[in-house]
């Protein structure tokens, strides 16, 4: 419950209610944001950065367009308030990202050179998409794909969410 209390309280600080769903569309966004962000935090921790302006310069005019359907769903779910939410997104991202490094201590810099390898040797943005939803980043919320019905257990945890 200790790991689950902090997501859940991330669901509903970022998306406002931790049932909201997502589309493909939009999950795909937080697959490659949140790969980005995992690789950028490394290039930062570990020394990786020409492996990070690799990854950049490929797939750029790819992770932009990510970007902006993940600005879209900000914008859809906040309105004009959206730049807070989406701020406080990628802040959290990242400090996910970080934690989850100091978790594997000393094997963190290995498995970042490991995880730039398998991404700068996907051919295109469509094995880039899969690769990302197959190794999920941690990430800071808790979304459902729309469509998926969610169980009483998760309605059960959801009220323990806080409400801002």
């Amino acid at each position: 419950m200790r790991r689950i209390a902090p997501l859940l309280f991330a669901a509903a600080f970022i998306t406002g209610n931790a049932s909201a769903c997502v589309t493909p569309q939009n999950q795909e966004a937080l697959d490659i944001i949140g790969l980005k962000s995992t690789l950028m935090v490394s290039a930062l921790t570990c020394g990786q950065r020409s492996q990070y302006d690799q990854f950049m310069t490929r797939f750029h005019p790819y992770i932009l367009r990510e970007q902006h359907v993940l600005d879209a769903y900000f914008r859809a779910r906040h309105g004009r308030a959206y730049q807070h939410y989406e701020d406080s997104y990628v802040t959290n991202l990242a400090n996910a990202q970080s934690t989850a490094g100091i978790h594997q201590g000393s094997d963190f810099c290995a498995a970042s050179q490991h995880l730039f390898d398998q991404v700068l040797g996907q051919p295109d943005q469509t094995a880039l998409v899969t690769f990302a939803r197959q190794n999920p980043a941690a990430q800071p919320i808790v979304v459902l794909t729309c469509g998926i019905v969610e169980s009483d257990e998760f309605r059960r945890m959801e009220q323990y969410t806080p409400r801002h």
